[in-house]
């Protein structure tokens, strides 16, 4: 019974009985079920690795680098530390005291320009390594910034010079974005059935 199983060539796909080799390509030839998925099959339906996507289109994990773009841009208006004296200072507020505080719209804006310059899936996979990187920038940043302050920072606003000095909420939003985006990163150019 098994000299005369059908059996499929991995390369050109076509079907042999009673063959254990592709007389074509001379390649093993094997069982239907183990064929690998059929590369045309992915392009006729419409999504193949270099099929242009639209510049904003929110599926195969761009919607997640997009959410986390939007949640990194927006630390910079939420509270970046809490004093002592009972009051807090936004992102923005010290980001002309701490530059590198900047760094939160550098990473959005950069974020935002490689989803849109990614058009196809090859170009987003591409990115799988790059896009989670720099959502550990802005985190880091924060961090970096608190821990400058605690150290006694020379800042240009009145009593902010603490030891004491808490992170406020803009450090946990960052902290969120940096997840959301990295999960989005390495889920970029993913389709379903892989």
């Amino acid at each position: 019974m098994a000299e005369h199983q059908v059996l499929f060539c991995p390369f050109c796909r076509e079907s042999f009985e009673g063959a254990r080799v592709c007389p074509d390509h001379d390649l093993a030839l094997v069982p239907f079920h183990k064929l690998p998925p059929d590369p045309s099959a992915a392009e006729a339906q419409g999504i193949g690795d270099d099929t242009p996507l639209e510049s904003w289109d929110p599926r195969f994990g761009r919607a997640y680098v997009g959410f986390g773009v939007v949640l990194n841009g927006a630390a910079m208006g939420c509270e970046f530390a809490h004093f002592p004296a009972g009051h807090g200072l936004t992102t923005l507020a010290l980001a002309s005291s701490l530059p590198a505080l900047w760094t939160l719209c550098l990473v959005s804006a950069t974020l935002l320009f490689l989803l849109r310059r990614a058009r196809t899936l090859r170009a987003l996979r591409a990115l799988r390594v790059l896009v989670p990187a720099l959502a550990l920038v802005s985190p880091a940043t924060l961090s970096w910034e608190l821990t400058r302050i605690r150290a006694g920072a020379v800042l240009w606003v009145e009593h902010v010079r603490s030891s004491h000095a808490t992170p406020g909420v803009a450090l946990y939003v960052t902290l969120a974005a940096s997840l959301v985006t990295a999960y989005g990163g390495l889920r970029l150019g993913v389709t379903k059935d892989r």
